[in-house]
């Protein structure tokens, strides 16, 4: 056994003078090399040998390789003055970036920056307040597009508190919230009148503008998914099924993409392929998303791979505020095409590739749903807040997940499609029609028009 340690030991010494760092670690973690006269003057070398490293990533503007750099000195076990000092001036870093942001109005990636920092171990007073902050940001602007404004502007209060010296982008973002709230209230009460009375295209009208101010207001999503059903917009079209005589197709394949209805939740608007285009809706438009907005003909691309999902712009984009010519989109980002056409990101379902896009200015898609989603191998519906289509009053999720040459539904409950029962799972085609003891959707196709 003292050959072996003297011959890792050896090893040890050649990898750190090569710059082969995680190997000269794997090496002194070995049982063979404990207590070995040598081993802890290694082990120095090592941790003095990361922490250089990281020194040299942060100077390069690289902190997170810095952080792992500095991460593997500390495991060590080693004291080193250099590591000690990388780990102040990246907290410093972090720090900072939580505040930038925070200023830049991005809450979101505030909270994702101060994690960041706590899986570092980092531990400091002044964090608690930013996090917190940043936290009941987020708080508020969820429940203001839920309609809630009261409680979003006594939670922006709170994060106002909390925060040191006063906030430009929190202010902007209290006035805009005031703004909102004196626009939904007067728009609210006029949709109740409408939709007492049935007048359905008011109800559609209005409807449309309390979203625009509140896009996850239940009572304004079940009263519009009414006035669709009453009125039956003409702006949903199925696409025209072509059949061969001479060569019938053995399967029907799911259209590119479909409309998903659900009873009394609403329309979403499923598209299957890996790459989806944006732009205005005209009458000769082939995009995926045509947009009723002040945007191009083909405005952006999205691009779902290994990576995530790619977003690129053909004419002007902004993510979170930022112009960008491509940018790989994160759970929450805000996109805005041209000046004002915004959507949010979102990636609600961790085992899950596929996203969910909402519309946040108002703007609509030719055909009206609540939310595109990108169909990637399963979309998630049921109850809680990790699902990509919210159903509260299911008991358990529903999944449509993909298989050859098609789509299937699974379902732990009473299950029919088409009105035939299926034991827990059942394939579906272009219309079919799904119904259980606590829900009821249909999938119908739809044409680029």
């Amino acid at each position: 056994m003292i050959g072996f340690g003297w011959l890792a030991l050896r090893q040890a010494q050649e990898a750190l003078k090569t710059g082969r760092l995680d190997e000269a670690q794997r090496l002194l973690s070995q049982p063979v090399v404990q207590g070995q006269k040598k081993s802890w003057e290694l082990q120095q070398q090592l941790a003095r040998a990361y922490a250089e490293r990281g020194e040299r990533a942060l100077r390069q503007d690289d902190p997170v390789a810095a952080w792992n750099d500095l991460l593997h000195a500390e495991r060590t076990g080693i004291t080193e003055q250099a590591a000690v000092r990388l780990r102040q001036a990246l907290t410093r870093l972090g720090v900072a970036k939580v505040r930038a942001l925070l200023e830049a109005g991005e809450p979101v990636r505030a909270v994702e920056a101060v994690a960041q920092l706590k899986d570092g171990a980092v531990r400091l007073s002044e964090l608690e307040p930013l996090e917190e902050a940043a936290k009941d940001w987020v708080l508020a602007r969820d429940l203001a597009d839920r309609g809630e404004f009261a409680q979003a502007l006594q939670t922006l209060e709170r994060a106002r508190r909390l925060l040191v010296g006063p906030s430009a982008a929190l202010g902007r973002f209290h006035n805009a919230l005031e703004e909102r709230k004196r626009a939904f209230a007067a728009l609210l009460v006029g949709l109740h009148e409408a939709a007492a009375q049935e007048r359905w295209q008011t109800v559609l009208e209005l409807s449309e503008k309390v979203l625009a101010l509140a896009p996850q207001h239940a009572e304004a999503r079940k009263v519009r998914n009414r006035a669709w059903k009453a009125i039956e917009p003409a702006t949903v079209v199925s696409a025209p099924v072509v059949r061969e005589p001479a060569r019938p197709e053995p399967a029907a394949a799911p259209p590119a993409r479909f409309v998903l209805w659900i009873d009394g939740v609403g329309g979403y608007l499923v598209c299957l392929n890996n790459r989806v285009t944006l732009g205005q809706a005209t009458p000769d438009g082939t995009v995926d998303l045509p947009l009723f907005a002040d945007v191009s003909r083909l405005h952006a691309t999205l691009t779902r791979d290994a990576e995530g999902y790619l977003l690129e712009g053909l004419r002007p984009v902004q993510v979170n505020g930022q112009e960008v010519a491509k940018a790989l989109l994160r759970s929450g980002d805000r996109v805005t095409l041209g000046t004002c056409c915004q959507f949010q990101f979102r990636q609600p379902v961790p085992v899950s590739a596929s996203a969910r896009l909402d519309l946040v200015s108002g703007h609509r898609l030719r055909t009206p749903v609540d939310a595109v989603l990108l169909m990637a191998d399963t979309l998630v519906l049921g109850p809680g807040s990790q699902v990509h289509v919210a159903m509260p009053d299911l008991k358990q999720p529903l999944v449509l997940f993909r298989q050859k040459n098609g789509l299937g539904v699974r379902y732990a409950g009473n299950l029919f499609v088409n009105g035939q029962a299926c034991r827990e799972r059942g394939t579906l085609e272009p219309g079919a029609a799904v119904t259980g003891d606590d829900f009821s959707l249909t999938l119908e196709a739809v044409g680029r028009r």
